[in-house]
């Protein structure tokens, strides 16, 4: 973890280096300090810890199920919903205080070159590297030594920990290390994990391009019973999809062996 920090800083530092006011190549930099550093933390960590290559017949390829993609699409939506008080703890607070939410307002950069960028990074880079690291690599190598609930809460408050940009994103994080984890031990294939994670992603990225218009109907609902119901509707969606996914005992006879196939 502590590698992983260095590495990506040390590479955000060196492209801070040539930060000038803004211009094309200006933002070209930017961009690549956002899928480069990462990309070059999680290969020294690779190449420092796993010595082992990866199966991509065996993990990306081979026996996808559709019907596994749609319980995760479930999920994922669910997700969302279930996320949304944890991240307005704080316009909660204003609003049962005042009455009237403390809403930013927020304009994200619609310039071609940056949401490319964004793209590549939130959609591509982070879900492959960051599940084949946390849950391929950490998860399966902490098996070795413990329960599946130690391990599952070890490598999942890693995960949550590189993503506490802000203290309401820590918790979000964690439960979707947790359900990320249940998925890859209970399929036995880190592919799912990976599209998992694009989709909660992908629901991310599309919320931020459309900001605007989506606080204005969220929070138009000032926390009311609408609101709410949406949150239980999203509970309610986890369950049924994550239930599916467990009781299907798709990978049960894997769970035990994926250190060996690590």
């Amino acid at each position: 973890m502590i590698a992983y920090l260095l590495v990506q800083l040390g590479v955000i530092a060196l492209f801070e280096l040539y930060d000038q006011p803004i211009t094309l190549s200006n933002l070209h930099l930017k961009g690549l300090s956002k899928t480069v550093a990462p990309i070059l933390s999680y290969l020294v960590l690779f190449k420092i810890f796993w010595k082992v290559k990866i199966s991509n017949k065996d993990e990306l390829r081979s026996d996808f199920s559709f019907k596994i993609l749609t319980f995760i699409i479930i999920i994922s939506i669910g997700l969302e919903l279930i996320n949304q008080p944890l991240y307005d703890i704080s316009k909660m607070v204003e609003f049962y205080k005042t009455g009237i939410p403390a809403i930013q307002n927020f304009h994200y950069s619609q310039n071609s070159i940056d949401l490319v960028y964004q793209f590549a990074a939130i959609l591509i880079v982070s879900p492959i590297l960051e599940e084949l690291f946390f849950r391929k690599f950490l998860l399966s190598k902490l098996l070795i030594k413990y329960n599946i609930s130690i391990s599952v809460i070890i490598s999942s408050l890693c995960f949550s920990l590189i993503h506490i940009e802000t203290p309401n994103n820590l918790i979000p994080s964690l439960i979707f290390g947790i359900l990320s984890s249940i998925i890859f031990l209970n399929t036995g294939k880190i592919i799912y994990s990976i599209v998992f994670h694009a989709l909660r992603n992908s629901f991310y990225f599309i919320i931020l391009l459309n900001a605007e218009i989506y606080d204005s109907w969220i929070y138009g609902f000032n926390f009311n019973y609408v609101y709410w119901s949406l949150v239980l509707i999203g509970l309610v969606l986890v369950f049924v999809g994550m239930k599916k996914i467990t009781s299907a005992n798709i990978g049960s006879s894997q769970i035990t062996g994926i250190e060996e196939k690590v």
